[in-house]
């Protein structure tokens, strides 16, 4: 078992390394060349998750059974453990994963809490970070082929046998570039600039007034 131990540099969600470094998988970027990879915004990267580097962090919900779910995990790549040992929370999990997996573009994210929904919310505040609450193998195949999600959030409460297909799902299914045009849109959500989709003239705004009439 390894465990992921950030600098204190890396940890926050307004860390943006500058260079990434290690090995890059062809298939995995638009990017022909070397040159061009560190150039490639995530939501770009073509092909699947299968072999790369899994970062995963959990909460108290697995702890019985967080043996069986490495097992399952290690099918599909190596497993790194990004978790605060001394204060083992959904948050704290979150972060170090997305942080992490932002640092380290031959790798992807698995988070695991109650429902999936807290880990969820908590990954997709981090810039190039696209994380999916799934909790059918249907969610896992379209949350890769439709929105390049690399970050896999999953229910405690769901089965691990249908949590292990999920896995599956997830790090096998590839992403081939479809609705690459709305998925950049999305990424423009990350910065304060992002103009409107459309201007909306203000007369277009109404104002309701709400009047509670009581018996």
């Amino acid at each position: 078992m390894r465990i992921w131990q950030p600098t204190p540099a890396q940890v926050g969600k307004n860390h943006h390394p500058g260079v990434v470094t290690g090995p890059w998988r062809g298939g995995n970027v638009l990017a022909s060349d070397a040159s061009a990879l560190l150039e490639s915004p995530v939501i770009r990267r073509l092909g699947s998750h299968a072999g790369k580097r899994i970062y995963f962090g959990y909460d108290r919900y697995i702890a019985p059974i967080l043996a069986t779910y490495h097992d399952a995990l290690s099918a599909f790549g190596d497993v790194v453990e990004a978790v605060d040992e001394l204060e083992l929370h959904y948050l704290s999990s979150a972060e170090l994963v997305c942080t992490a997996v932002r640092a380290d573009p031959e790798s992807f994210g698995v988070l695991c809490c109650g429902t999936g929904m807290g880990m969820s919310i908590a990954a997709n505040k981090f810039r190039d970070i696209y994380a999916a609450r799934c909790i059918t193998v249907e969610d896992a195949e379209n949350a890769r082929t439709i929105n390049n999600s690399n970050v896999l959030c999953l229910a405690a409460k769901t089965d691990l046998a249908i949590n292990r297909q999920i896995m599956s799902a997830f790090a096998n299914t590839e992403y081939t570039g479809r609705k690459l045009d709305e998925l950049e849109r999305i990424t423009q959500f990350e910065t304060t600039e992002t103009q409107p989709l459309r201007a909306v003239p203000a007369s277009r705004y109404v104002v309701l007034d709400v009047v509670r009439r009581t018996a």
